[in-house]
């Protein structure tokens, strides 16, 4: 024990010493009203910060020992998700690899070639002689094409290949760039970014303060952006000077963009310092060879005859033309996979007279095939299995409205378009700000009216308690459906960082919650009992309710990040809050059914013995205070504001009752990809195409009614 601990261990011990001094000296009541007084005024003083700030822990900042161990464990982190999302993406086999070659367009190392460097500079080759010679020989390195190229899937193969080194002094982080906000510092973004994919990094007993941000400056993260054609034009600029200028950024950082879209941005922005390949469209033979490789049976072989001979016979067709770009061809394998499936209907030449109408069709297919055929399994056990059965033109339907959306924030300029985040679902789907007031204020009255009902029922004054109930649900839960909705979070009974200012909208929030419990809990033991016990209650309740959120901050989770883990972590922080709201409740309830019992104003509508009467008012003081306190903390919880936003848009059959499941059935079947506890879809031209046509409401801006 540090002699840090054996300080706080004094410190406590005495003040349990002084609390037992006090109820034996001045009596029970006293001392709870004073404690009570006293704790509220430490929670709403600014002396709280810095007595936060004074008695942190774990403030010193991430270094050794501890940065080491946070780069092993995000390491290993990474490869596993990533392992996963190969996977999915069909692309971590040998087999499913399609054989892209690339070819080198500027090169900086030839300067030292020229200069007398003997070693030898690979110019172009397979994707597996691009990824070894980056190992052998890291520098920054850009990687363009078209558009479904395999610039991501490039990426993917390339971080899993760094993650497999033995010594893991850098890390990769692989990056979508079209969830960055110029607003914010290339740093910061890249940072938090890291910190919300990879929450254990907030581990700070393991891992010190900071963490990420320290492997950031320690040139620990090797950044590989991916998708700088998907940002604006004046964001790309941006990028560039930032790789070119920033000293924390590693001169072997990986950056893919269109090729198009670099030259015109490079134009602009030189970036003459970087390695730029080039990867080729596949070559007739190479297509021809992937797929005899997945479809070996003979039946299957005879399917695909005519395609394949169409292949090499005319290399410059329109079908020729399609498939020599990768993503196109995962789709007409993925589309044409069923035994029942035609091929050779991609050759009727009245039907498809150019290779844009053969990708269209090819886009239209791919979620209905795969939707329908999912893959073959147990659905327990076998993570490639979907949850349950959706009627693929459903599904497709569903997919275009989410697309719509993300769409339709893209071209209002919105950073970040590309992320389909569950707690954002309110603004990306233009969900009315009303329902998210009726909401809180029908479920709230409703369930306070029966609370009322209850405890004044059981003095015989059951009508007075139901109108008083209504009355406590109508005045403060429309209110609560006007806070601003909270990002997820977790149960977390310490605190994990700490703030170097004093935030004025969360003690406000605080404060908000507390005067809830202090009017309601002090109004009730007030007309039951005395004001000294309505004074006693108020204050315990508004203390418990005022300091509930402190324990639900963003912590280390103990499994991986995905959406899905992230939306029950913070269902499970609002049960919590709602179990230390009843045992609050146990407790001043058991009190005052005990010591207030010579005081009620009113008699219990049956007799019982002292006993009984304490255990019912323990009973009774949890049942009302942990539902209100699960109340209000639920109208305020992204998980209460998705519940809402899910209804509200399947009332109107834009998406699923059962969205989460959906949503992770379309990550499992590899129409959407995860990126941490964000879903996006597996391609922007998939997402635009099951977008185009589609109507989306137009976002929430902050200054709209809609917004919160």
């Amino acid at each position: 024990m540090t002699n840090r601990e054996r300080w706080i261990l004094a410190l406590w011990l005495t003040g349990v010493g002084a609390v037992v001094w006090a109820v034996v000296q001045f009596g029970f009541e006293p001392v709870t009203a004073a404690l009570g007084i006293g704790g509220t005024i430490l929670v709403a003083s600014p002396a709280k910060a810095i007595i936060g700030r004074t008695w942190a822990w774990n403030a010193v900042p991430s270094e050794g020992a501890q940065l080491d161990a946070a780069a092993v464990a995000l390491n290993h982190a990474v490869e596993r998700h990533w392992t996963t999302e190969a996977g999915r993406r069909k692309q971590y086999l040998v087999v499913d690899r399609i054989p892209v070659r690339w070819d080198t367009v500027h090169d900086p190392r030839s300067r030292a070639a020229l200069a007398g460097d003997t070693s030898p500079l690979t110019r172009h080759g397979t994707l597996d002689t691009l990824i070894d010679d980056y190992l052998a020989q890291p520098s920054r390195l850009v990687i363009v094409g078209d558009v479904g190229s395999g610039k991501t899937g490039l990426c993917v193969a390339l971080t899993l290949a760094l993650c497999g080194r033995a010594d893991p002094q850098r890390v990769p982080v692989l990056l979508q760039l079209s969830t960055w906000d110029p607003a914010v510092s290339f740093q910061d973004w890249m940072v938090r970014r890291v910190t919300e994919d990879y929450r254990f990094l907030n581990d700070t007993t393991k891992y010190g303060q900071g963490s990420a941000m320290e492997l950031f400056l320690h040139r620990r993260l090797l950044p590989i952006l991916d998708g700088l054609d998907e940002l604006p034009p004046e964001t790309r600029a941006q990028v560039i000077r930032t790789l070119r200028d920033n000293t924390h950024l590693p001169a072997d950082t990986v950056l893919t963009c269109c090729s198009a879209e670099f030259q015109a941005t490079t134009a602009e922005e030189p970036f003459l310092d970087s390695r730029t390949v080039r990867l080729l469209p596949l070559l007739p033979e190479d297509t021809v060879t992937y797929l005899e490789s997945h479809f070996p049976d003979a039946d299957d072989l005879d399917r695909w005859q005519p395609v394949l001979r169409s292949l090499r016979e005319d290399a410059a067709g329109p079908l020729a033309t399609t498939l020599s770009r990768p993503l196109m061809l995962f789709l007409a394998r993925a589309t044409y996979q069923p035994r029942g499936s035609a091929p050779e209907e991609l050759l009727d030449g009245a039907r498809f007279e150019a290779s844009e109408q053969i990708e269209e069709h090819l886009l239209d297919m791919f979620v209905p095939v795969v939707f329908e055929s999912p893959p073959v399994g147990a659905y327990e056990g076998n993570p490639a299995r979907p949850s349950r059965d959706w009627p693929a033109p459903e599904a497709k339907r569903y997919l275009s409205f989410l697309a719509g959306c993300l769409d339709s924030r893209r071209r209002g300029g919105e950073h970040g378009a590309a992320d389909l985040n569950w707690w954002a679902l309110r603004a990306l789907a233009g969900v009315p700000r009303y329902a998210f007031v009726v909401v809180p204020a029908v479920i709230g009255t409703a369930s306070c009216c029966l609370l009322g009902l209850l405890v004044f029922g059981l003095f015989g004054r059951p009508a007075f308690g139901a109108l008083f109930g209504a009355a406590v649900g109508m005045v403060f839960s429309p209110l609560l459906g006007l806070v601003r909705a909270q990002p997820p979070r977790r149960f977390a009974p310490r605190r994990v960082r700490q703030q170097n200012q004093l935030l004025v909208r969360p003690l406000l929030i605080d404060l908000g919650f507390g005067l809830i419990g202090l009017v309601t809990g002090g109004l009730i033991a007030t007309l039951l009992y005395s004001p000294t016990f309505g004074l006693t209650a108020g204050l315990a309740f508004g203390l418990v309710f005022s300091t509930a959120r402190r324990f639900t901050r963003p912590t280390e989770p103990k499994h991986e990040i995905t959406p899905r883990r992230s939306l029950l972590d913070d269902r499970n922080a609002v049960l919590y809050v709602w179990l230390l709201g009843s045992v609050a409740g146990l407790v001043v309830g058991g009190f005052l059914a005990t010591a207030g019992s010579d005081e009620a104003r009113y008699d219990l509508v049956f007799s019982v013995s002292p006993l009984v009467q304490g255990v019912m008012g323990a009973l009774v003081g949890a049942l009302l205070s942990g539902g209100g306190l699960g109340m209000v903390v639920l109208a305020t919880s992204a998980w209460g504001r998705f519940l809402t936003a899910r209804w509200w848009l399947a009332w109107r059959a834009h998406t699923p009752w059962h969205l989460v499941a959906f949503l992770d059935d379309a990550h499992k079947l590899g129409v959407l990809r995860s990126t941490g506890a964000h879903y996006q879809f597996r391609h922007a031209t998939l997402q635009h195409r099951l977008a185009a046509g589609r109507t989306a409401p137009s976002p929430a801006s902050p200054g709209s009614p809609g917004a919160d």
